[in-house]
């Protein structure tokens, strides 16, 4: 579909990196599947479902475009992007976030905290 979309060659390869991603992360959860790495694979299937996503996004661009008076000659090799793009900055920001959490021994301990009175 990559190859024949509208928009020239902006949103042609928008979309073909959009399979190859999709491809990609998919093959990427189904090998940590099969090595028994759940946690990678989570990881994997989130990076795989942003992607998915592109779908329901690029319809939520597509109005949004149009009813801000964009031509959709100049909004679609643009969307072709922001389908996916956005989705997969989304899961990897929420990734370091949980991660960075997890590793740091102050959040949730009080450690960091200061003895009052002192």
């Amino acid at each position: 579909m990559a190859a024949h979309a509208f928009g020239g060659l902006a949103a042609r390869l928008g979309f073909a990196c959009l399979a190859l991603g999709w491809l990609y992360t998919g093959l990427r959860a189904y090998l940590a599947i099969r090595a028994r790495n759940i946690v990678c694979h989570r990881r994997w299937m989130v990076r795989n479902f942003a992607l998915t996503f592109a779908a329901v996004t690029l319809r939520l661009w597509l109005p949004a475009s149009m009813a801000s008076g964009i031509r959709f000659e100049l909004a679609y090799p643009v969307i072709a992007w922001l389908c996916w793009v956005p989705n997969l900055l989304v899961a990897e920001l929420l990734f370091n976030q949980t991660h960075n959490k997890r590793l740091d021994p102050t959040v949730g301990s009080g450690a960091s905290r200061r003895p009052s009175g002192g």
